[in-house]
């Protein structure tokens, strides 16, 4: 849980599964958090080898992030997550009797 349990670092992962993304799509993406924390995370993510980051030599230069093979491990633990997180029930009076 302490290296994807942070706050978005699920969400960046998440959005990454389907392959490389830009920085600025993927801040569109998640909505929300601020470019600093996205940077924060995707920083963090990167120390821990669970994303790749390149620059694209264009102009203007781009940056483009993927997840990494280990990364890809954590996407199951993701997808288990989301399946338990929709059969909750909306109610909170029927978890609580």
């Amino acid at each position: 849980m302490r290296i994807i349990g942070g706050k978005w670092t699920g969400s960046i992962l998440w959005h990454l599964k389907d392959g490389p993304v830009r920085f600025n799509d993927l801040s569109r993406m998640i909505g929300g958090a601020s470019k600093k924390m996205i940077t924060e995370r995707l920083r963090q993510l990167e120390a821990q080898g669970l994303v790749r980051r390149d620059v694209v030599e264009t102009k203007p230069l781009s940056v483009i992030y993927e997840v990494t093979d280990f990364g890809r491990t954590a996407l199951g633990f993701l997808d288990e997550l989301r399946k338990w997180s929709e059969e909750l029930p909306h109610n909170t009076d029927k978890v609580n009797g």
